[in-house]
This record gives C-alpha cells, sequence and structure tokens, in this order.
C-alpha cells in the first residue's frame, strides 16, 4: 500500500464566532490550532481519501461538494472519499446548528472547504510505499456514559500506525469516542479541545503527524471524571489519556485483502406535532416546569421541544460508507451516534477488528436506540423518530454482511 498525511493549520487570524453552547460572543483567544487533517492511501490501484476538519459538526452539502473537487482533481471515486469531523464545541461557526441560533462563519466555510480540497490533492499526489500497524487500548476513567456511571460505553482507542520500508513512521490516525466538551459554554477559547490536545501530544511520543477521528460518543463525555473545566483539566485529561495508551497498548494482527466498499442512505421523516413521543415528552416537562421546585434543565429542554415541533416535516438521509480489507472494517455513521448502536455493529462483527469513525458525511444529530428514547438529553437533540436509528443500524449490519458473502 501507498500513504500520505497533510496537515493544515486553519485557525482563523481574526476573533470569530464559535458552533456550540448558544455562545453569542466571539472568540477571544486560542489554546491549539484549527485544523484539517487529511489522510491518502492507495491499496492495489484503488485510491481513498480521508478528511477531517476540526468541526462540531460537518452539512452534507459542503461534504458533497469537497468530495466532487477532490474527486475530480485526484481521479478518486466520490464513494472512496470521506469528509468528516471531530466534534469539538470550541471551533468556528462553519455550519449552522439545528438546535441553536449560530452565527455562521461564511467566509470561513468557504476557506476550509478550499483547503480541505487542496489538501486532499497535495495528500494524493505525495503517497509513499507503506506498512500498517493496529493497536487497541480501553481507557480507564477520565471518560464513560454520561447519562449512568458505568453505563453503556465504548472505551477502547485504536491506533493504525504507518511506516515506511525501514520502520520510519509516516503518519498514524487514532480513534476514540468521547465528546470533546472539557472546554464548556464558558469558554471563548478556539480549540480542538481533547482531540486536539490528544493530537498534539500523541505527535510528540510518535514522532509522526497524527489525524484523529471521533467515533460512537453520542452518550459519552468527562461528566462523572472531570474535578473541574477548563484549560487545565483539558490539558491533565488529554496528558493521562495519552499515557494510558502509550503503556497499554496492545497490538492487534491485521490480515491482508483487498479493499471492498458499500454505502447505503436511509431517507427518514419526522414531525413532532404528530408523534406520541414528543407529545408524552413534552408533557412530563411542562408538569415539572408547573411544580414548586422545577428541574433547572426543564425550561432548555421545553425549548428544544417547542424549536421541534416548529420545524415542521423534518426529512433527513442517515448515510454510512464502509470498508472492509482482511479483518479491518472500517465504518462511517452520520453524527452524535449513541454507545449502544456502535457496540452492535462491533458485536455483530467480533471477528473482525471494527473503527467506527462518527461525524462522517452529514450530520443528522443524535441517534439514540429505542432502549434510552425519551430518557435523556440525547432524545431531545434528536431529529429522529424512536426506532429509526435501531432500523438504520441494522440496515448497516446488512449491507456489510452482504458484502462480506460477496
Amino acid at each position: 500500500m501507498r500513504i500520505a498525511f497533510d496537515k493544515v493549520d486553519i485557525t482563523p487570524q481574526r476573533p470569530c464566532y464559535m458552533a456550540g453552547y448558544s455562545r453569542t460572543e466571539p472568540s477571544d483567544s486560542v489554546l491549539d490550532s484549527i485544523q484539517i487533517n487529511t489522510v491518502a492511501f492507495e491499496i492495489q490501484n484503488e485510491s481513498f481519501i480521508l478528511c477531517v476538519l476540526d468541526s462540531i459538526m460537518v452539512e452534507e452539502e459542503f461534504c458533497t461538494q469537497v468530495k466532487a473537487r477532490v474527486a475530480q482533481q485526484t481521479d478518486t471515486p466520490a464513494e472512496h472519499i470521506v469528509v468528516s469531523c471531530i466534534h469539538t464545541h470550541s471551533a468556528p461557526a462553519y455550519f449552522k446548528l439545528a438546535f441553536e441560533d449560530t452565527h455562521v462563519e461564511p467566509e470561513l466555510r468557504a476557506g476550509a472547504c478550499n483547503s480541505m480540497v487542496e489538501s486532499a490533492r497535495r495528500a494524493h499526489g505525495s503517497m509513499r510505499e507503506a506498512h500498517v500497524e493496529l493497536e487497541r487500548m480501553y481507557v480507564e476513567s477520565l471518560y464513560g456514559n454520561r447519562n449512568v456511571k458505568g453505563g453503556v460505553e465504548d472505551k477502547s482507542c485504536q491506533l493504525l500506525m504507518f511506516r515506511d520500508s525501514s520502520g520510519e513512521p509516516l503518519g498514524a490516525l487514532f480513534n476514540l469516542s468521547a465528546h470533546p466538551t472539557i472546554l464548556n459554554g464558558s469558554s471563548r477559547v478556539l480549540s480542538a479541545d481533547l482531540i486536539g490536545q490528544a493530537r498534539l501530544l500523541l505527535e510528540q511520543q510518535l514522532k509522526c503527524p497524527v489525524a484523529c477521528v471521533n467515533g460512537t460518543c453520542g452518550d459519552v463525555s468527562t461528566r462523572f471524571f472531570r474535578t473541574t473545566s477548563g484549560i487545565e483539566e483539558l490539558t491533565s485529561t488529554a496528558q493521562a489519556l495519552v499515557d494510558q495508551f502509550m503503556e497499554r497498548r496492545e497490538p492487534i494482527a491485521l490480515t491482508a485483502g483487498p479493499v471492498r466498499c458499500g454505502r447505503i442512505e436511509r431517507p427518514c421523516t419526522y414531525e413532532a406535532a404528530t408523534d406520541p413521543d414528543w407529545q408524552d415528552m413534552t408533557a412530563r416537562i411542562q408538569k415539572d416546569l408547573d411544580s414548586a421546585n422545577p428541574n433547572r434543565s426543564s425550561a432548555f429542554l421545553m425549548d428544544r421541544q417547542l424549536r421541534k415541533r416548529a420545524m415542521g416535516a423534518i426529512h433527513l438521509t442517515l448515510i454510512s460508507q464502509f470498508y472492509l480489507a482482511g479483518n479491518l472494517l472500517i465504518v462511517t455513521l452520520p453524527g452524535d451516534i449513541c454507545s449502544e448502536l456502535g457496540l452492535r455493529i462491533k458485536r455483530a462483527f467480533s471477528d473482525l477488528e471494527v473503527i467506527i469513525i462518527g461525524y462522517a458525511n452529514t450530520y443528522c444529530n443524535y441517534l439514540v436506540p429505542s432502549s434510552d428514547y425519551g430518557q435523556y438529553f440525547e432524545t431531545f437533540n434528536s431529529r429522529l423518530a424512536r426506532g429509526e436509528s435501531d432500523a438504520f443500524i441494522e440496515s448497516v449490519i446488512g449491507s456489510i454482511e452482504s458484502l462480506r458473502a460477496e
């Protein structure tokens, strides 16, 4: 195989609006650089490209535009191109969040698009012969299910390391599943948060460029483990994460094989006004608001419910692309995927090493399993009806099974 990494610093040189936490004031400083990380590789004369933006989300239209331009400039099929983000809540507001009055920065979004296309072109044109190694580690403490301590969670971290014929590292791809939200809504510091700080530390340890992707972290954060918030907590958590990985990582044997790929799309329509779960959830919140001591979060949740109803009929397309090579399976999913849904994919293919890349190719907010639907915050930020997420994951599993049977 051949591989290349390309890294672009796109940190704005001026204060900018930020996406996440409904902030109305612009950034006032920079903690770590806002980046685009691109990985291009070629196996048996077929090329593949992964572009990762430090952003809270990516829009389908943006991804489609990037893919079309990259495909034209590199002769890489669009279905071999993945555009994703890391879900930091401390990056520029490139896109409009469905449930927030985000001040979008169109100039920065256009610049990110151009930079991503150029990064992909450079990476594609500079690939070198390489071999790949895989390592895995399970995180202790640091983060976990944010609704129930010790609840369903995926605390695996995986690292694909690429080396040249002499053993020198060419680059690495690191996968974890954790909300990068240690910097909270009071922060106006631009940062890639936990993923950005871990990326910096890994690059120092591995002595090569590192691209990071976020997995199924819809209901995973540092909520039950952090002692405070802010920069000090962020840097100490990132250091502990990287220390654990470097000390406890275990090699996983990879088998060779041609790359087989597939893609599915599942159109979904949701309308709050006719949804019985929406009606039940809204009634429960209103009852709490009418009580003598309402919960502090009830007003916020009611705002989410009313926004959802005002949207009318919501049409979304859930997208997954997947790639199978030997015993390695890479699956992309389109937003905040709750842990149980990702683990279903891993359990279905327990004989494979599965890497899940979330926030890819579009953003559909939260995908919540039926067992949790209506219970926690994630449902209030979901634009899908009960059962749609489960059906989507089952269709992903079924499509991969069909691919393996070919």
